[in-house]
């Protein structure tokens, strides 16, 4: 009887983690910058609708503008993220120069579905 038990469990579980949202819809988990800054452009599998941008514990103002052609620019702290949009699913990030003399970290939360894509963006010291 407890094997039965245990069986459904397991199928249980397994059917949760199938019906979840997989693989960050396509959107590299981590982009990494060296200290003096750049560019890279980056793409998912499903088009977002909205950016933030934040540290680990969700501090930092996302700040966002229209730039030329119906670009939308997210700032937050040291990182910039461009795209057109909404519903679009490549993006331009951006990192200024690292005068820290610190490593830095932050998240790019992307809105897809009714879920997200985490994007974590470091830069070196």
């Amino acid at each position: 009887m407890e094997k039965k038990h245990g069986l459904a469990a397991l199928l249980l579980l397994l059917l949760l983690v199938a019906c979840g949202p997989s693989g960050n819809y396509g959107y590299p988990l981590k982009i990494s910058f060296g200290r003096e800054g750049g560019t890279k452009i980056c793409s998912g599998k499903s088009a977002f609708t909205g950016i933030s941008i934040n540290d680990y514990n969700g501090n930092g103002e996302t700040k966002l503008s229209k730039g030329e052609n119906d670009t939308i620019i997210a700032t937050c702290y040291w990182l910039t993220v461009k795209y057109k949009g909404p519903f679009n699913n490549e993006m331009k990030i951006i990192a200024e120069p690292n005068t820290t003399r610190k490593k830095r970290t932050l998240y790019v939360y992307c809105s897809v579905d009714n879920y997200g894509a985490v994007i974590k963006v470091t830069q070196s010291k």
